[in-house]
């Protein structure tokens, strides 16, 4: 890809930002679709988020994706944001159309994605959910709403659990659980930060009595790509066991066609994978 004149622009922002692969992965997609766009990591403090939003527009940024700690705290600097990210609570992909600044969230369509392409659904499936946090807010209401037979939160601070299932019956008329209901679930999923560098070696739960052969572990954690949580899961039978990659890379795809309007083809995982992350699939 060259850059000229032509060339449009599009980051991540964040802080710290040095962790991300978001910039290799786009520039990897533009690449292979020739797409004139360039994509780069774009640190911000807190202090000066306020500031970098409105660079966006005086710069012509085609678009902007948001990460941690900023998902939350930025939306009040859009003009316009999605009924499906204001319901998550937050917001990851931020479009610039003509100085107008849409914001979405890809997480919780990437996180799906990721799961399907493991041959994991979780439409009439029963949930365990480790975790209330922002992480967990959008997969309780993307899953409420889809159809999951039931949704358990469990969660070290007990009001913080019941507060988001006091949420999502609010907004999505779904009662989630945020006490132990079934003997086992059919997907169970870490939503905190336990396991993740340099805390390898934390797990968020002690108890894997509910799972069984026909029971899926997946966690949001990428690095490492086997955590703690997933090695439990595998000896206590699990049936499938999901790290965060999927949905890093499937959420930057969402994301990228939001952008650009370009229809990616999710067949590129594969090489994004291999090319980008060097893991052989």
């Amino acid at each position: 890809m060259t850059v000229n004149g032509h060339t449009q622009l599009l980051g991540i922002i964040g802080y710290p930002i040095e962790h991300t692969y978001s910039p290799q992965m786009h520039n990897y997609i533009s690449a292979v679709y020739n797409q004139n766009y360039v994509y780069m990591a774009l640190e911000t403090p807190t202090k000066l988020l306020k500031e970098a939003i409105d660079g966006i527009k005086g710069l012509n940024f085609t678009g902007v994706n948001v990460t941690a700690p900023h998902k939350l705290e930025v939306m009040q600097y859009l003009d316009e944001i999605d009924n499906a990210a204001r319901l998550y609570g937050a917001v990851n992909t931020v479009k610039n159309d003509h100085g107008k600044l849409y914001g979405y969230n890809t997480d919780a369509d990437g996180f799906y994605m990721s799961l399907l392409a493991e041959g994991v659904d979780i439409i009439g499936k029963d949930l365990l959910i480790l975790g209330a946090g922002g992480a967990s807010r959008p997969i309780c209401v993307k899953f409420a709403l889809m159809g999951a037979k039931s949704i358990t939160v469990l969660n070290r601070t007990q009001e913080n659990a019941d507060k988001l299932a006091a949420f999502i019956e609010q907004n999505c008329a779904y009662n989630i659980h945020t006490k132990r209901e079934h003997n086992r679930y059919d997907v169970v999923i870490n939503t905190t930060s336990a396991g993740m560098e340099p805390d390898i070696n934390c797990c968020p739960i002690d108890d894997f009595t509910f799972f069984d052969s026909n029971t899926a572990a997946a966690d949001m954690i990428y690095n490492p790509a086997e955590t703690v949580f997933l090695k439990r899961a595998v000896q206590n039978s699990a049936s499938h066991a999901i790290n965060g990659l999927g949905m890093l890379i499937y959420q930057g795809l969402v994301a990228y066609e939001i952008f650009t309007g370009v229809k990616v083809d999710p067949l590129i995982y594969n090489d994004i994978a291999k090319d980008v992350f060097g893991i052989k699939v």
